[in-house]
């Protein structure tokens, strides 16, 4: 029992790695590809061997080594697949985890944190703490840092950029820094670029969270690891409830094109109609049932309508 939790863990995990926003994507659709790949050139090389050198026993050793490298190949490309999934969700998930943590903060907290962050990137100098502003030296010039920490991912608003660029021409600085926990508008980078007299940098929180990561400021290993593990679970919930979604339409279409070329494969090798033409039903029947199968969303185009009115 223990074995088979430790297998459903572990295939949790994985589905969890090539979930891709709202398409949950599965391992064991990558199981059943693997399958239907391996039986197809199984099929196909057992007869084009068969057709040239007449000997049925030869052509099924021909066939399998020919099969056996295919999936081979077909393994390795999966596996290099799911290692840089596996990779983009850990570094999703941290970034996530810390972007709301660092939401949390109160702006005090925050002012406080960003100046670790600045004197820890090695790039400013002298840094000055004040009650709305920090004083630093970058590249060895007076630059002038401004900040705006927002609850909810709420952006910046832009009549505050204007207002810090007003600020900086007022006391004469020339170059500038704005940072904000959550993002910037395209209104902002407008009025960024119309002050092109200014050396205005706009970082948001994903920019913030860049510096502090490359000065080496996170030590929460531990933490990240369990808010990914929260996620899995949460994951494995969701498939729960749609577990009918492992056969998609966009499978069937695949199977029935297979069904498709079994069939061109029939009339091209005449010498094998009737195995080409088993094939060919065989995959295009599957392809049917798996759209037959795959339940309709009715009733979730109903609910937006109702959340539309």
């Amino acid at each position: 029992m223990d074995v088979l939790k430790k297998l459903s863990a572990k295939i949790s995990e994985w589905n969890f790695y090539l979930e891709e926003g709202d398409k949950p994507t599965s391992i064991v659709s990558w199981l059943v590809d693997a399958i239907v790949l391996a039986s197809a050139s199984l099929a196909i090389s057992y007869l084009w061997f068969v057709y040239k050198t007449k000997t049925p026993w030869l052509s099924v050793i021909f066939a399998i080594v020919v099969t056996g490298a295919i999936s081979a190949a077909h393994f390795k490309l999966r596996a290099k697949q799911l290692e840089r999934k596996r990779q983009a969700r850990l570094n999703s998930a941290a970034a996530t985890y810390r972007k709301k943590e660092l939401l949390s903060l109160t702006p005090e907290q925050f002012k406080w944190r960003l100046a670790k962050a600045l004197f820890h990137s090695g790039k400013f100098e002298d840094i000055k703490i004040g009650k709305r502003f920090l004083k630093a030296t970058y590249k060895g010039k007076q630059a002038l840092i401004g900040f705006y920490h927002a609850p909810y991912s709420q952006q910046v608003p832009p009549f505050e950029v204007y207002k810090f660029l007003e600020i900086l021409k007022h006391c004469g600085y020339t170059t500038g820094f704005y940072f904000t926990s959550s993002s910037f508008s395209d209104t902002c980078y407008a009025i960024q670029q119309d002050h092109d007299d200014l050396e205005l940098h706009l970082l948001d929180g994903d920019g913030l969270l860049k510096i502090m990561e490359k000065s080496g400021m996170f030590n929460d290993r531990d933490a990240v690891n369990l808010y990914l593990k929260s996620e899995i679970d949460r994951s494995r919930l969701r498939r729960r409830q749609a577990r009918r979604r492992l056969l998609t339409p966009a499978k069937a279409r695949t199977y029935i094109l297979y069904g498709l070329l079994f069939l061109v494969a029939s009339f091209i090798f005449q010498t094998y109609f009737i195995y080409y033409l088993i094939l060919s039903v065989s995959f295009v029947l599957l392809g049917i049932l798996v759209y037959i199968a795959h339940p309709k969303a009715k009733s979730v185009k109903a609910r937006d309508e109702v959340f539309n009115e």
